[in-house]
C-alpha cells in the first residue's frame, strides 16, 4: 500500500502556544508512544547510514480494539516550533495490550513501514506527536537540551500548550542506540510500565532494552541485590545483572591492576572482589539494572584524592560516578550538579532521572581554590539542566557534602525510596539524609560514569571510575584489626605499625576500645589467634614500644 509520509504543515499543528492555561488530564488517550529508537550507532558510537533499527513502537492501554487507519506519528522541530515528517497509518488495528510497531523494514515484528531505513534525522531535538484522526494523543521529547540556551532559555515557547502537556522536560541528552554485542542489549527509550503515562517522559521512560512488539516490563524488586562477586574470576562480565549503553560491569580483584582496573585498592569491608562500571577506552558509559527497584545498599570506594591529571597538563580536569534509581543517558554526559565546574550560561546534556548520589572531582591548575571533591545527594526528578549554576536548573541537590579532607576508603552508599509515600532515606555511612519526592516513580539501579580528562590514553590509570561491593553487616571478630573478617598476621602487622597511636575507639587495632593502640590491644590479639602463638611474634617491651612508635605513619590504618 502506499505510504502516506509527507512533509507538510496540517492545521492540528497550529496550537496557539499561548494557551498556558489548557488544562489536560493525565488520561488523554488509551493509545500511547509506548517505545522509540530514533537513531542507530556502531558500539564505538560512530554513526550508522543507513540506520536500520529505529521505529515508534505504540500501545493499547485501555478496553477497546482501536483502528490506527488515519491515525499518524509527526515531528516538530523543537527550536522552532516547525513541523516535518508526518506519517499516516494506512490501516491496522491494536488490541487493548497490544502493540503496533512503526519502523524501518528490518525492524523486527514491524506493522507499519513508512520507509525501509531512516525514520528521523540524528542529532536533533524532536517532539513526537500521536495523533488520531480528530486530536493529539500523545507526544515525547528527546534532546531537550538544545532549547535551553543562555541565562533566559526559551524553553518550549514554540510548541502549543497541548503538546508541553505532554512531555513535561522530554528526554534531555541524544537519545542513542547503540550495536552493542552480546551478551549485552541493544537499548531503546522506553516506558518501565506498558502504557503508564503520566505526562513526564522523563519519570515515566527509561534506558531499557529494545524490545519492539513486546513488553518493556523489567521484573519489579523491593531493592537492588548487589552481586556477590568473590567467587567469580577477575574479568568476568556480570551479563545476568547488567545491561549497559557501552561496556557492562565486570568483575575485579581490587588490589591487583588490570585492564578494568586502572589503580589497586583495598578491598571493600565485606572483602574479596568487587565490581566496576566504566568503559576503559575513556568517556561515558551507563549501567543499569535487569529489574526495577526502589532501594539499592552498596560500598563505594570514593578516592578523594587530587586527580593530579591537570598539574601535567596545565588543563581543566573532572569525572563524575553517580548511583541512583531511574535512569541515565547512554553517554552519561557530564553534569554539574553543585555548579563548580561550569558557567551559568552552560546547557548539559546530562539526562539523569529519578533519585541518587553524584561523586565529582574538579581540578583546576589556574585556580587550585576552585578544585573539589564532592558528593552531592540528589533528587534528579523528571529529568532536567543537570548545571546547578544555571538559572534554569531542574534537579534538587537534598545535600552537599566536601569530601575533600576525607581518607580514601570504601563508603556505605543507600538509597530508599517508598513508591506509596514519596519519602527516601538515603544513606552516606553513618550520616542518614530523609526528604520526599513524587510517588509511584519507576526506574532500574544506574551506574554512571564520564570523564573529562585530557585525550591521553596513558592518563587513564589515573582515573577512579565507580567501583563498588555489596554491603553486608559487618560482625565484629575480636582481634581482627584490618577488618576482613579473621584474626592473623596481618593484624599484628597493623597494630605493630599503629603503636602508640591515638584512635577513634573501637576503630584499627584499638582491641579494648580505650581510644589508644597500645600492649593491652596486643594481648587482645594474641588471645583470639592461637596461631600467633606459633609465630613467636615479639611482646611489646619498653624498649620495643619506642621503636614501634617511631614506625607510626609507615602503614596507615584503614577505617572499617
Amino acid at each position: 500500500m502506499k505510504s502516506f509520509r509527507c512533509f507538510l504543515k496540517p492545521a492540528a499543528f497550529t496550537l496557539n502556544a499561548g494557551l498556558a492555561t489548557v488544562a489536560v488530564s493525565p488520561a488523554m488517550a488509551q493509545i500511547v508512544i509506548n517505545e522509540i529508537v530514533k537513531e542507530e550507532r556502531t558500539a564505538g558510537s560512530l554513526a550508522v547510514s543507513p540506520d536500520t533499527r529505529e521505529f515508534i513502537e505504540l500501545y493499547n492501554a485501555g478496553t477497546e480494539t482501536i483502528n490506527l487507519a488515519g491515525w499518524s506519528l509527526g515531528v516538530v522541530d523543537l527550536l522552532t516550533g516547525a513541523a516535518g515528517t508526518v506519517d499516516t497509518i494506512p490501516s491496522g488495528t491494536i488490541a487493548p495490550g497490544g502493540y503496533f510497531v512503526v519502523g524501518g523494514a528490518a525492524v523486527p515484528g514491524v506493522n507499519y513501514s513508512p520507509v525501509d531505513t531512516d525514520l528521523y534525522a540524528d542529532l536533533t531535538g524532536h517532539l513526537i506527536e500521536l495523533r488520531s484522526p480528530s486530536a493529539l494523543e500523545d507526544a515525547i521529547a528527546y534532546e531537550t537540551y538544545r532549547v535551553f540556551a543562555g541565562t533566559t532559555p526559551p524553553r518550549f515557547n514554540n510548541l502549543s500548550a497541548l503538546q508541553v502537556a505532554q512531555i513535561d522536560q522530554g528526554f534531555r541528552s541524544q537519545l542513542i542506540s547503540m550495536n552493542a554485542a552480546a551478551p549485552n542489549s541493544v537499548i531503546s527509550w522506553a516506558r518501565y510500565r506498558d502504557g503508564v503515562d503520566t505526562n513526564s517522559n522523563g519519570r515515566d521512560f527509561g534506558i531499557l532494552p529494545a524490545t519492539p512488539g513486546a513488553t518493556n516490563a523489567l521484573p519489579q524488586a523491593a531493592a537492588h541485590t548487589v552481586p556477590d562477586v568473590d567467587a567469580l574470576a577477575p574479568g568476568s562480565v556480570l551479563s545476568s545483572n547488567y545491561y549497559a549503553s557501552f561496556v557492562q560491569p565486570r568483575v575485579i580483584d581490587p588490589t591487583a591492576v588490570s585492564v578494568a582496573n586502572p589503580r589497586a585498592i583495598p578491598r571493600s569491608p565485606q572483602g574479596g572482589n568487587a565490581i566496576v562500571a566504566w568503559d576503559n577506552t575513556g568517556g561515558g558509559n551507563a549501567s543499569y539494572s535487569k529489574e526495577l527497584v526502589n532501594s539499592f545498599d552498596l560500598y563505594a570506594y570514593i578516592d578523594t584524592a587530587p586527580l593530579g591529571i591537570g598539574v601535567t597538563t596545565n588543563t581543566e580536569e573532572w569525572e563524575t560516578v553517580s548511583y541512583g534509581i531511574g535512569s541515565t543517558d547512554p553517554f552519561y554526559g557530564n553534569p554539574d550538579p553543585t555548579g563548580g565546574i561550569f558557567t551559568t550560561t552552560s546547557n548539559l546534556t546530562n539526562g539523569s532521572t529519578g533519585i541518587g548520589w553524584v561523586y565529582q572531582q574538579y581540578e583546576n591548575p589556574a585556580n587550585t581554590a576552585e578544585s573539589f571533591s564532592r558528593l552531592a545527594l540528589v533528587d534528579f526528578g523528571g529529568g532536567g539542566n543537570s548545571n546547578g549554576g544555571h538559572v534554569d536548573f531542574d534537579w534538587t541537590v537534598i545535600q552537599t557534602i566536601d569530601v575533600s579532607g576525607m581518607d580514601a576508603d570504601w563508603y556505605r552508599l543507600g538509597i530508599d525510596y517508598d513508591p506509596t509515600t514519596g519519602e527516601v532515606v538515603a544513606r552516606f555511612d553513618d550520616q542518614v539524609f530523609e526528604f520526599s519526592t513524587t510517588p509511584d516513580i519507576a526506574g532500574t539501579f544506574f551506574v554512571g560514569y564520564r570523564e573529562a580528562i585530557t585525550s591521553d590514553q596513558t592518563r587513564l590509570s589515573l582515573l577512579n571510575p565507580p567501583i563498588y561491593d555489596l554491603y553486608e553487616e559487618v560482625t565484629s571478630v575480636v582481634g581482627d584489626y584490618n577488618g576482613n573478617g579473621t584474626v592473623g598476621q596481618e593484624d599484628y602487622t597493623l597494630w605493630a605499625s599503629t603503636y602508640g597511636s591515638t584512635v577513634t575507639a573501637g576503630s584499627g587495632a584499638d582491641g579494648n576500645g580505650d581510644g589508644v593502640v597500645n600492649a593491652a590491644d596486643y594481648t587482645v590479639w594474641r588471645d583470639a589467634d592461637a596461631a600467633s602463638i606459633a609465630t613467636a611474634v615479639p611482646e611489646p617491651t619498653a624498649f620495643a614500644g619506642a621503636l614501634l612508635t617511631a614506625l607510626i605513619g609507615a602503614s596507615g590504618w584503614r577505617r572499617r
